[in-house]
């Protein structure tokens, strides 16, 4: 079921015309069909023979008839076509307009205000702006609403009869005849279930939409981990986390060494394909929903050890350590290695712009110290221990 609905979403998220013009010609079918044969069944029964207008159902009957035979041949078109990938414009406006010809005629013919033909004149229609691009979609709907401005006019001058394809309207104040009482019921059902369907569908790609700007706020795009303005949230409630239960945090800042002249040998995509790695050591490498790390900026990372002294944090930034150095990427087929410098402090209190300066300043550490090594400190309100160098 999963699968399906995601294939479904993919399709949504696709807009191409060809499958818009099959689910648009496709759909529909059963509603008009049923319309078509529903004169013919009041024909069997003489108590039900009179509700029709005889002069003008012939006309509307062509009419469906003719819609019918093109949305078959539509559909044959674009599943024969199906994995074409070009704008087909002339198609999908062709297969919009003879869809709502039927639509028209039958909200015309039976009246649509004491009916569920509206109803299905608003599902054609947000259907329409689902399957299709904004040249079909907003014609459409100008016309539409033009149509229907018209033939509110003409009622309320009488310039046109309402549901003149009946004698009596479907609903004229007293209980609905037997015959609309059943037939009315299949209708609906034919329109809300797909409808339903439908909305259904819309609301959950929506929620996906929104998961997936979330998730681009949230994290830097290369990398996959944390960006710097989520870190730092994250940061901010570890911190009054660690406050309240005097548990040891860590926070850890990484440096790639000599990223510049790796951009510089190997290019910028090369570049990129080292930050890549380091990213995925760290997701690799640390606690999953425990550990929180980031990208601070550039080739800059930052993690967080939450309820872990000194001595295990430094264990854990040399296992990255030795990971990323072993890590071999490739650029024009040549291999190379590149190494990390890491700033490593054990936090006391509740001010991360200490924090970050006092392992900033062990990063900077590391790095005049000849690189590829850690210095680690512990750190209190008032003053921190002297460095440890960790090769």
């Amino acid at each position: 079921m999963n699968a399906l609905i995601l294939w479904l979403e993919d399709q949504f998220r696709q807009q191409r015309d060809i499958n818009g013009c099959l689910v648009m010609s496709t759909l529909p079918l059963p509603m008009f069909l049923l319309f078509l044969l529903m004169p013919w069944v009041a024909r069997t029964d003489a108590a039900w023979s009179t509700i029709y207008n005889q002069e003008l159902l012939p006309f509307t009957q062509i009419v469906l008839v003719l819609v019918l035979l093109a949305q078959v041949a539509i559909g044959v078109i674009s599943w024969r076509n199906r994995d074409c990938g070009e704008d087909l414009p002339v198609l999908s406006l062709f297969t919009v307009v003879t869809v709502f010809a039927g639509v028209i005629t039958l909200c015309m013919g039976y009246g649509y205000k004491d009916s569920p033909l509206m109803l299905m004149c608003m599902g054609m229609l947000i259907l329409t702006r689902v399957l299709f691009r904004p040249a079909v979609y907003k014609a459409v709907f100008v016309g539409m609403a033009a149509l229907f401005v018209c033939s509110e006019i003409a009622f309320w001058t009488d310039a046109f009869p309402y549901a003149p394809l009946l004698q009596t309207p479907i609903f004229v104040g007293d209980q609905l005849t037997s015959w609309w009482a059943f037939w009315l019921r299949v209708v609906y059902c034919m329109i809300a279930i797909p409808l339903c369907a439908l909305f259904f569908m819309l609301f959950h790609i929506m929620e996906r939409e929104k998961q997936m700007l979330e998730q681009l706020v949230r994290t830097d795009s290369l990398t996959g981990l944390a960006n710097r303005r989520e870190f730092m949230q994250r940061f901010q409630v570890e911190l009054h986390r660690h406050a309240r239960k005097q548990k040891p945090l860590c926070l850890l800042l990484i440096d790639v060494d000599h990223f510049k002249q790796v951009n510089d040998s190997h290019g910028h995509p090369a570049g990129d394909r080292v930050l890549e790695g380091l990213g995925r050591i760290l997701l690799i490498g640390l606690r999953r929903n425990i550990d929180i790390a980031g990208r601070f900026g550039g080739e800059e990372f930052v993690v967080l050890l939450p309820e872990t002294a000194l001595p295990q944090a430094k264990a854990v930034a040399e296992h990255l350590a030795r990971r990323f150095e072993a890590e071999e990427f490739l650029a024009a087929q040549t291999p190379f290695n590149v190494t990390l410098s890491a700033g490593l402090v054990q936090i006391s209190g509740t001010d991360p712009d200490l924090a970050l300066r006092v392992a900033d300043e062990n990063l900077y550490a590391a790095k005049q110290a000849g690189r590829n090594r850690v210095v680690a400190t512990v750190m209190t309100r008032e003053e921190r221990r002297p460095a440890v160098v960790c090769e």
